[in-house]
């Protein structure tokens, strides 16, 4: 998947006996954003990327080509619990149970009752478009910090908590990978 942007999810899959279940960690070459058909590749565990086509046949429902293979998959989501994201997926007469977590996504506890400093990392690969912020100001809970852009769109990073910017590791204009940090957070 060089030269793409992709996504690697923690993937807990269960079939049958609600006992049995088996994690997985999937990487999958993002998709345009609001697209209801695509092309792009995925790799299960360390497996060999593999190319997959897909069309949307109407919310929910699915038509997936994964190599010469082709699969009518129907989801459903349900509620998740602590960042993770539940569903329902039946392929032909199998039925699936699948839980996602996105390493991306905040875990532990609530970033307002964090004490000391605190990184704020890029959630995803992109290029920082603009900093908000400079070094000393005191920010609000929600505040922008920063702005990046990735996958052509621009998403404003805001503060996880009220406090002062310590550091500011990004500069305008430079690229940075997921997890990379890009500003720190004093307490007040």
């Amino acid at each position: 998947m060089k030269g793409r942007v992709a996504t690697k999810l923690k993937v807990k899959l269960g079939a049958g006996h609600p006992n049995s279940t088996a994690e997985h960690e999937i990487e999958i070459g993002s998709p345009a954003s609001g697209a209801d058909a695509g092309e792009t590749h995925c790799r299960l565990d360390s497996e060999s990327p593999i190319r997959a086509n897909w069309v949307r046949i109407a919310p929910g429902r699915y038509s997936i080509l994964l190599g010469n293979r082709s699969y009518e998959v129907h989801v459903t989501p349900a509620p998740g619990a602590d960042g993770a994201r539940e569903y329902s997926v039946k392929v032909g007469s199998d039925l699936y149970r699948v839980e996602l977590h996105d390493p991306r996504a905040w875990k532990g506890h609530r970033a307002s009752e964090h004490k000391g400093p605190q990184d704020v990392s890029a959630p995803m690969p992109g290029k920082v478009v603009k900093v908000l912020v400079d070094e000393g100001d005191e920010v609000q809970d929600g505040q922008g910090l920063l702005v990046i852009e990735a996958m052509k769109m621009q998403n404003e990073l805001r503060s996880p908590r009220a406090g002062r910017v310590e550091r500011i590791y990004a500069t305008e204009g430079a690229g940075v990978e997921t997890g990379a940090p890009l500003v720190r957070l004093a307490s007040l």
